[in-house]
């Protein structure tokens, strides 16, 4: 049972939605930290690589230090934490980061941040969902929106670009395939923590032979240059987010966690314009209000099915 915000009382309102804020904040500041990253000579493999071992790390010591854990570790768990690893992490964020140095920040955080458009057909094929004409028409809203960015040659700065904003589409699909798969696989004793500890160990053991035979580390320096800082500083953000993660899940249900998904791409457009300098034109203008009422859409028709 998923409690909803209109039931919580006043000062659990306050915190979940400060936490919601927070939350979307931090992520959607990640969308110019990797084009910055990927624009001051780190290769998308060496900044994904340590954008899974940085996290894993803190996250690992994190939940050893409140409690160790004490169930041994099954094939089925380790199976679990490598197709997560894989499917949440290792092909979404690489692939992401890869687009990021040819698309605006703002732009690649709208979509990206379609994953609950795209989450909803492949949780009903999944069984997982029923049919809804409000969200259905919040997945065709969507695609009505990537096709004004892809189609018309003036949407983007380069018409080459629109294969990157095809390619970019793997990132919210391969996030919405790893969201049903856990819906459906998760193991019912494996606590928040470990589940994001072990994926997140996992994707880096997927990413290190790819990084280190591909010459693709990107060593840290000392004393360390911007874009070390810059690396570090997305460590910590994404560690501080997947806490957020689970204390906004726990004190508000996972239905209000999925508005973030709004804040993230309007945080992204935010810091795009103030960093990069991004403004959008007619088309991608009308895209983006497409896809952010999309959004709004699927994920309004979901809260008031949970509703208490």
């Amino acid at each position: 049972m998923t409690v909803s915000d209109t039931h919580m009382p006043l000062n659990r309102q306050a915190l979940s939605f400060s936490l919601l804020l927070l939350l979307g904040f931090i992520w959607g500041t990640g969308y110019s930290i990797a084009r910055f990253a990927m624009t001051h000579d780190v290769s998308p493999l060496g900044y994904s690589f340590w954008q899974s071992v940085g996290p894993a790390v803190l996250l690992t010591a994190l939940m050893l230090w409140q409690k160790p854990v004490q169930s041994k570790i099954s094939i089925s768990d380790l199976r679990y934490y490598f197709i997560c690893g894989l499917t949440g992490i290792v092909i979404p964020n690489t692939n992401m980061y890869f687009a990021a140095p040819h698309l605006p920040a703002g732009l690649l955080a709208v979509i990206v941040n379609t994953v609950p458009i795209i989450t909803y057909p492949m949780a009903i094929l999944a069984g997982r969902e029923s049919f809804s004409a409000i969200r259905l028409s919040g997945v065709l809203a969507a695609f009505l929106g990537l096709m004004l960015i892809v189609l018309p040659k003036t949407s983007l700065p380069s018409p080459g670009l629109s294969p990157w904003v095809l390619s970019s589409l793997i990132t919210p699909l391969s996030f919405a395939f790893c969201a049903v798969y856990i819906s459906r696989f998760r193991p019912a004793q494996m606590g928040s923590f470990q589940s994001a500890a072990g994926t997140l160990l996992a994707s880096s053991l997927l990413l290190a032979p790819f990084v280190f035979f591909g010459h693709h580390f990107y060593s840290l320096h000392f004393p360390l240059t911007l874009p070390d800082k810059i690396i570090l500083l997305e460590i910590l953000l994404s560690s501080i987010g997947y806490i957020l993660v689970f204390r906004l899940i726990k004190i508000a249900g996972s239905v209000y966690y999925s508005l973030v998904d709004t804040i993230v791409a309007l945080t992204g457009l935010m810091w795009g314009y103030i960093i990069f300098h991004e403004q959008l034109n007619e088309w991608t203008a009308a895209a983006v209000l497409l896809i952010l009422a999309a959004l709004i859409l699927v994920n309004k028709r979901q809260k008031e099915l949970a509703v208490c």
